[in-house]
């Protein structure tokens, strides 16, 4: 099962460069789709309130009328405002909704590169499971099948070795050969290979060190 580690907010960027181009373009299209219908709004609050300062034109007094257009003046301050606040908000939900959920995708994709860094080293050490919140859970399952034949595979050969290398101790003559020490080996290294670590590596202390 996999195991939680105290997250801190660097370690939600572990690709920074696709993490943060992707939430670049959302807040970009987001800003581009609400500054165009909050231009339209806003334009449509401003015509009502020149429409409410000509009717006070002609039905009020001087001093009425200023009083009108401060308050008109006010408002659309105030809705301004309030569009622009709108603004910095979405974008900042945005930005924050799309840091996590492409850290759901670079967090798998972070483990199944150092999982293909091991088998390059020859090392089949245990596959850990994603969270729960992870995405790419089927391609994960299809890479951990996978893995898991692999060391299948490895524990066959480890016990066809073991067989040989038992037999050949009863033989006279044969402990020093150098063919069967380097199957001894051979053994060795693929029995170490299937270590697993001590503790599930966390993704901040890799990242950290990569």
């Amino acid at each position: 099962m996999g195991k939680s580690y105290k997250r801190h907010l660097r370690n939600y960027l572990l690709d920074r460069r696709f993490q943060l181009r992707f939430t670049i373009i959302i807040v970009l299209v987001a800003a581009v789709l609400t500054g165009g219908l909050g231009s339209f709004w806003y334009g449509e609050m401003r015509k009502a309130s020149r429409m409410v300062e000509v009717n006070a034109l002609t039905t009020m007094t001087d001093d009425e009328v200023k009083k009108v257009e401060d308050e008109m003046a006010t408002d659309d301050g105030i809705r301004l405002g309030v569009l622009l606040g709108f603004g910095v908000l979405l974008a900042l939900v945005l930005a924050g909704f799309s840091i996590i959920f492409t850290h759901r995708i670079a967090g798998p994709l972070f483990k199944i590169s150092r999982h293909l860094r091991d088998l390059r080293d020859h090392n089949l050490c245990e596959v850990w499971d994603l969270r729960k919140s992870d995405q790419l859970q089927e391609f994960w399952a299809v890479f951990k099948e996978t893995h898991t034949a692999l060391r299948d595979r490895q524990e066959e050969e480890i016990q066809v070795l073991a067989a040989v290398l038992t037999k050949t101790e009863a033989m006279d003559g044969l402990q020093d050969d150098e063919a069967i020490k380097k199957l001894a080996q051979l053994r060795d290294r693929k029995i170490l290979s299937l270590e697993p670590p001590a503790v599930e590596p966390s993704e901040e202390a890799e990242s950290q060190s990569g």
